[in-house]
């Protein structure tokens, strides 16, 4: 068996835990009911551990997914998980302009910490009306045209595959044999 470990990190609410579920038949996660008021105005459980699940690819090869939490006072987590990851998928809620500031102090703490580590941007949350395309986002987030940012609605099969695929493309070129 190879395999291929790929964190799915972003802000609160980004859509790291409906993309993990969409693309794992079977998936874990430790969410629990929110308690802080200004966060369940958005929704109702979050993720407190991590999120789990596997990919297989076939011919002997999977992908395991760990989703981190959103939260700021989770961030210890973020490093936890991210030992021994070849690639990290970074979600952006395109829909909310506060998401976005967050990705960007979080995108700039993995490219600190994890510099020559392969990750994409998914522009998440792109079947909501007046959400940011993902040219807006590399503009919000004055990122280079060397970063690829992948629009995406993370309930979709069809969407979440193409982001870990384009993620993968990047992972198999530094690491054909994966580990």
């Amino acid at each position: 068996m190879k395999s291929y470990k790929v964190i799915v990190t972003g802000p609160f609410n980004s859509g790291k835990t409906t993309l993990v579920k969409t693309l794992c038949e079977l998936s874990m996660t430790t969410e629990r009911e929110i308690t802080r008021t200004e966060e369940r105005t958005k929704k109702t459980t979050t993720t407190v551990g991590m999120d789990f699940g596997v990919v297989d690819l076939g011919d002997g090869y999977y992908v395991r997914l760990f989703g981190t939490p959103g939260q700021k006072r989770f961030s210890f987590v973020w490093h936890i998980l991210a030992k021994g990851m070849h690639g990290y998928i970074m979600m952006v809620d395109s829909a909310d302009e506060s998401s976005i500031l967050e990705a960007q102090e979080v995108l700039w703490e993995f490219r600190r910490t994890y510099p020559d580590t392969p990750y994409v941007i998914a522009a998440n949350k792109q079947d909501i009306e007046d959400a940011l395309s993902a040219e807006d986002i590399r503009f919000a987030m004055n990122l280079g045209r060397d970063v690829v940012i992948v629009p995406s609605v993370a309930k979709s099969h069809e969407s979440a595959w193409n982001v870990l695929r384009t993620l993968l493309e990047m992972i198999i070129e530094k690491h054909p044999s994966g580990s």
